[in-house]
């Protein structure tokens, strides 16, 4: 059986079309209405009002995000999502990193890739409270990274 060339032309159309116009199987690429920030991190610790996350900054050092409690807590009967969640990492290679979820200019939403063995050297010590730190909680809407 002879294979014709306009045969073989036909085939690689149909394979290559797709990537030539911007699309696949699909459908047409759509764009988010999210603006996505991924950062690693360096360690979590854990307080009654939240997590404080150490994350690594684009040069030398590193700095701190404030994540309160509330937003990883569904208020029962609330329509309204909660506005972070937390996704445990099993072993591997994946070290832990926050993602955050920009709409509009503002957090929309946070999820915040943690190691499930809290033994792992990326959980730092449980922060006990205390004025200074507590007050770093309050009225925190939005998280801006200094890198």
């Amino acid at each position: 059986m002879k294979i014709t060339k306009s045969f073989l032309i036909v085939i690689f159309a149909l394979i290559f079309a797709p990537v030539v116009f911007g699309q696949d199987a699909a459908g047409p690429v759509t764009k988010s209405e999210f603006y996505i920030v991924q950062v690693p991190i360096e360690k979590v610790y854990a307080h009654a009002k939240g997590y404080v996350v150490e994350y690594r900054k684009n040069g030398m050092g590193t700095n701190v995000a404030y994540l309160p409690i509330s937003w990883f807590k569904r208020e029962v009967g609330s329509e309204t999502p909660q506005k972070g969640e937390i996704v445990r990492l099993g072993s591997g290679n994946v070290m832990p990193y926050l993602t955050v979820y920009y709409k509009e200019g503002k957090t929309d939403h946070v999820k915040l890739y943690v190691r499930k063995d809290p033994a792992h050297s990326t959980w730092g010590r449980i922060i006990s409270g205390g004025a200074p730190v507590d007050s770093e909680f309050d009225n925190v809407e939005n998280l801006t990274f200094k890198f």
